[in-house]
């Protein structure tokens, strides 16, 4: 097994305004692993996500990403660390083409050769946008 932890949560405390939502949260995820939480809505699955990535306040507890502490850091400042939270539903920018909402989230890339070959990826897993890429995004199942 591998030791390397690559997110750790420790005793998170988070919710929204002076409501309480998590209580103790704890944990690990290791490089190569896939984590799933389960749960009924309103159980805190959205908001655990949102404590790690800064969109909820984290009122105790710590979270490191890959070695660094990130614990109540600003979103804008984990992408460029490789963690962002996204969350579930139809949010595009509708009226964009398919490659411009792609745009939109490697707007952090600077360098075009690493964001052609990212978009190349993309398009590899996920054919059918490339085929659609200059369709608006909103028109989209």
């Amino acid at each position: 097994m591998n030791d390397e932890i690559l997110l750790n949560c420790t005793d998170l405390h988070a919710g929204y305004g002076r409501v309480p939502v998590l209580r103790g949260i704890r944990m690990v995820v290791r490089p190569g692993q896939f984590v799933s939480l389960i749960g009924p809505n309103g159980a805190g699955k959205s908001t655990v996500f949102k404590a790690i990535t800064g969109f909820a306040r984290l009122t105790s507890g710590t979270v490191t990403f890959d070695g660094q502490a990130i614990s109540g850091m600003r979103s804008d400042r984990l992408v460029p660390l490789g963690l962002a939270y996204i969350p579930q539903g139809r949010i595009v920018f509708g009226q964009m083409p398919v490659h411009d909402n792609l745009e939109m989230g490697a707007f952090t890339v600077s360098d075009a050769a690493t964001r052609a070959k990212a978009f190349a990826r993309v398009y590899d897993l996920f054919p059918r946008l490339a085929e659609r890429r200059t369709q608006l995004a909103g028109t989209m199942s």
